[in-house]
């Protein structure tokens, strides 16, 4: 397992690790798909939509309890990357939609996109 940041527990490294493994799989299977000729045109067209969804409705998603950051993204479903474009809304703890008030859960969609929950630490900027 490689080093993480000082601070980070045992599940945190592993869940790190897992998905290092996850996204090396995806981008490996990526250089074979490069070579499909119209592979390219839609990922572009895909990723400008998801930013452009991500720019109408980022104030709103960062108002939900626990969000701490929005970002385009590549969807994943059980540990592994689906190569679907998606708007990934960072979380600093996952809860289960049972335990939501209404109002609280975050859409699965927006506009159409998928909505991608991920759970990670505390964002801070870097001071330079």
């Amino acid at each position: 397992m490689r080093k993480h940041l000082p601070g980070w527990s045992e599940d945190q490294r592993k869940a790190a690790e897992r998905q290092r493994r996850m996204w090396q799989e995806f981008f490996s299977a990526s250089k074979q798909r490069e070579t499909e000729p119209a592979a390219g045109l839609a990922t572009d067209e895909a990723a400008a939509k998801v930013s452009a969804v991500m720019a109408r409705h980022e104030t709103e998603l960062l108002g939900y309890p626990n969000v701490v950051g929005v970002a385009p993204g590549v969807r994943t479903a059980k540990g592994k990357v689906t190569g679907e474009p998606c708007l990934v809304v960072y979380v600093s703890r996952k809860v289960p939609r049972s335990r939501l008030k209404k109002g609280e859960a975050l859409p699965r969609r927006i506009e159409g996109i998928p909505v991608d929950i991920v759970e990670t630490q505390e964002i801070r900027p870097q001071v330079r």
